[in-house]
C-alpha cells in the first residue's frame, strides 16, 4: 500500500465518520454547503495542487450552462469536459485516485447538461403524469452547480447520480425517514472480506510477474493464460470493496432511500410512481407511510457477473449507475444513428473518459466486437428456444474466456508489458473473434442469396 492508496481510505473513512452529522443538518443550504465543503477538502487530498484543474473543468462547464442554448448544451458541455480529460490524462501527472475525480464530475456536470437539454422538451410521465403538468427544469444557479459537481456522497470513484437525486436527497425528507446503520454495518464487513481475500490472493499473485522473462520462457501458453484467473478475482474484489465503502458514506449520510413503490434503479433514481416523490415533498408527513430501500446505490449485480450468459449481460452488471450514464445519454442521446454505431459512440466516450491508452482501447474494442458477435448470431440462430440453455453455456464460455483474456489489461498499466503478453499468447482470443466474424458474414450471405 503506498501513500495515494492512504491518503484514499483515510478520505473514505472521513466521510464514514462525519455522515451521521451530516445527515443531522435540518437547513438545505447548511446541507449543500456542508456536502459541498467536505467534498472540496477530498478532492484537495486526494488531487493536492491539481485540484486547481477541477476548478477548471467545472467553472468552463458553468459557464456552458448558463450562457449556451439549451437544445445543444449537452454537446458543448461533453466537448470541453472530455477534451479537458484529455489534456489531463497526457499532460497531468495523476493516479487512477486522482483521475477518478475528475471523471466524476464531468459524468455529473454533463449528465446536468444532458438533464436541461432533455427538460427542454418536456416528456410525458417524466416527472408528473400529463403533458399539461410536466415539469420544465430551470437552470439551476451556479453555487447550486458547484455544489452539486463537488459534493462528498460518490466523489470517490464511484456512485454517479442524476441533478434530480441531488435535488431529492436535499429537498425531500428521505434522509431523515429512517436508519441506514445496519446497511452501512452490512457493507463494512463485505468490504473487509474483499480487503481480505484480495491480500490473500495479492501475496500469492502479483501483476510484476508479467514483466519477467522467466514468465514467458519457462511456463507454456496455458500456464500464462490461466494465471490470469486469480488476477482477474484481485481486480474484481479491490473494486468491489471501494464501491462498498463509497456506497457505505451514501448509506450513512441518509442518501439514496427511496420508496419501493418507486422502484429505484442506479444512477437514474425512481422509474416509476413519480408522483409519490412530488406528494412527499410536499407533504413530509406522508414519508413514514412508505416502505424504503437502497437499490438506487447498487454498483454491482452478482448474478449476471458471474452467470451472463452474455457479454452485454455482465457488462449491465458491472459498476451499474456508470454504465447508466452512458446508456441514457451516450448511446441515447448525443447521436442518432443505429443501434451498431450507437454502441460504438458509446465505447469511443469511454475509451476517452477512461484514458485513450493502448490496453483501453484493446478493452474496449474487444468488449464491442463480442457483444455485437452475440447479437448478430442471436440473430441467425434461434437462442431463446428448445436451444437456450446450449447457447447460453457456449455465451457463457465465450463470455469467461474473454474476461480471462482482457485481464492483463485491466491490472496492467505498461503499453510493453501488455503487447508481450498478447503476443506470447499469439493473440488467439482476437483470432477466434475473426473466424466468428468471418463465418457470420458467410451465413447472411448465404441466406440473402436464398
Amino acid at each position: 500500500m503506498n501513500v495515494n492508496d492512504v491518503i484514499y481510505f483515510s478520505s473514505l473513512l472521513i466521510c464514514l465518520s462525519l455522515g451521521s452529522h451530516y445527515k443531522e443538518i435540518a437547513k438545505t443550504d447548511m446541507k449543500r454547503n456542508y456536502g459541498a465543503g467536505l467534498g472540496l477538502l477530498v478532492a484537495f487530498l486526494i488531487c493536492g495542487h491539481y485540484i486547481l484543474h477541477t476548478f477548471i473543468m467545472v467553472c468552463g462547464n458553468v459557464l456552458i450552462l448558463k450562457s449556451c442554448d439549451r437544445r445543444y448544451v449537452h454537446q458543448i458541455s461533453l466537448a470541453y469536459s472530455w477534451t479537458y480529460l484529455l489534456y489531463v490524462h497526457h499532460n497531468v501527472p495523476s493516479h487512477s485516485y486522482m483521475i477518478g475525480i475528475f471523471q466524476i464530475i464531468a459524468l455529473r456536470l454533463v449528465g446536468l447538461a444532458c438533464e436541461l437539454s432533455i427538460a427542454e422538451k418536456p416528456r410525458l410521465n417524466y416527472r408528473e403524469t400529463t403533458p399539461n403538468e410536466a415539469e420544465v427544469m430551470p437552470v439551476p444557479e451556479a453555487v447550486d452547480m458547484l455544489a452539486y459537481a463537488y459534493y462528498f456522497i460518490g466523489i470517490h470513484k464511484g456512485t454517479y447520480y442524476r441533478w434530480r437525486i441531488f435535488q431529492d436527497h436535499l429537498n425531500a425528507p428521505f434522509s431523515s425517514v429512517g436508519d441506514c446503520r445496519i446497511v452501512t454495518e452490512e457493507k463494512i464487513k463485505k468490504a473487509i472480506l474483499c480487503a481480505v481475500g484480495y491480500m490473500m490472493l495479492r501475496s500469492r499473485f502479483n501483476t510484476h510477474i508479467y514483466e519477467e522473462n522467466r514468465f514467458y520462457t519457462h511456463f507454456g501458453t496455458d500456464y500464462r493464460y490461466l494465471f490470469n484467473i486469480p488476477l482477474l478475482l484481485m481486480f474484481y474484489l479491490n473494486t468491489e470493496m471501494i464501491a462498498l465503502l463509497g456506497t457505505a458514506v451514501c448509506t450513512e449520510s441518509g442518501f439514496g432511500l427511496y420508496p419501493v413503490k418507486c422502484a429505484p434503479l442506479p444512477g437514474s433514481g425512481p422509474s416509476t410512481h413519480y408522483s409519490v416523490i412530488n406528494l412527499i415533498t410536499k407533504t413530509p408527513d406522508a414519508a413514514s407511510e412508505q416502505e424504503y430501500n437502497v437499490q438506487m446505490l447498487n454498483s454491482f449485480e452478482i448474478e449476471k457477473l458471474i452467470l451472463g450468459p452474455k457479454m452485454k449481460d455482465t457488462m449491465r452488471g458491472w459498476d451499474m449507475s456508470i454504465r447508466y450514464w452512458y446508456w441514457a445519454y451516450a448511446y441515447r442521446k448525443f447521436i442518432k444513428a443505429n443501434k451498431q454505431v450507437r454502441s460504438a459512440f458509446s465505447f469511443m466516450l469511454w475509451t476517452l473518459w477512461c484514458g485513450p491508452s493502448i490496453p483501453q482501447i484493446i478493452i474496449s474494442t474487444t468488449l464491442w466486437v463480442i457483444i455485437h458477435l452475440e447479437s448478430e448470431y442471436s440473430e441467425l440462430y434461434d437462442t431463446e428456444g428448445s436451444m437456450k440453455l446450449p447457447w447460453d453455456i457456449g455465451f457463457s464460455i465465450m463470455r469467461m474466456f474473454c474476461l480471462l483474456y482482457l485481464t492483463p489489461c485491466f491490472v496492467v498499466d505498461d503499453t510493453k508489458v501488455v503487447l508481450r503478453y498478447y503476443n506470447s499468447i499469439y493473440w488467439m482470443f482476437h483470432i477466434i473473434l475473426f473466424v466468428l466474424m468471418f463465418i457470420a458474414v458467410i451465413i447472411f450471405k448465404s441466406r440473402g442469396e436464398n
